[in-house]
């Protein structure tokens, strides 16, 4: 913490809350590319072969675009 200015947190103490930031930000995006699949009549089915994301994959990461055999990393 500054002594000056007590408000002000230690840069040390916001590297996290930025990781934290970032990881909402992107499970946002991932939501909202989830929805517009949804508009377009694409949810649940698999972006790289086109196969129907099983239900239970759907339940455990509703946002996912790929089937288990084609989720990237």
């Amino acid at each position: 913490m500054d002594p000056e200015h007590p408000s002000t947190p230690d840069p040390a103490e916001r590297a996290p809350d930025l990781t934290i930031l970032a990881k909402v930000e992107s499970e946002l995006a991932d939501v909202e590319r989830s929805l517009a699949r949804l508009d377009e009549g694409t949810y649940g089915t698999c972006q790289a072969c086109g196969a129907v994301i099983d239900d239970e994959r759907l339940a455990a990461e509703p946002a996912t675009a790929f089937c288990a055999e084609h989720q990237p990393g």
